[in-house]
């Protein structure tokens, strides 16, 4: 609202309305290529080939009982 109060006092109430239409245009433009951009984006994702699946890891071993666990420190 101070923006706009700021923008009256500057350009004037003549030119207002050509200033916020062309405002109103930039915008528009802006608003395309961004919703390009991202068509094209998401175009490029769906094209790539899925990652090949890793090979499964065999689950951890129980720790033995003569083996001191990990997180101790030996003097």
């Amino acid at each position: 609202m101070l923006i706009l109060a700021i923008a009256l006092i500057v350009i004037g109430p003549e030119q207002m309305p050509a200033v916020l239409r062309s405002v109103a245009k930039i915008i528009r433009e802006l608003r395309a290529a961004t919703n390009e951009a991202m068509r094209e984006l998401n175009e490029a994702l769906e094209e790539e080939q899925p990652p090949k699946p890793r090979p499964k890891l065999p689950p951890p071993r129980p720790p033995q009982a003569s083996e001191p666990p990990a997180d101790q420190s030996q003097p």
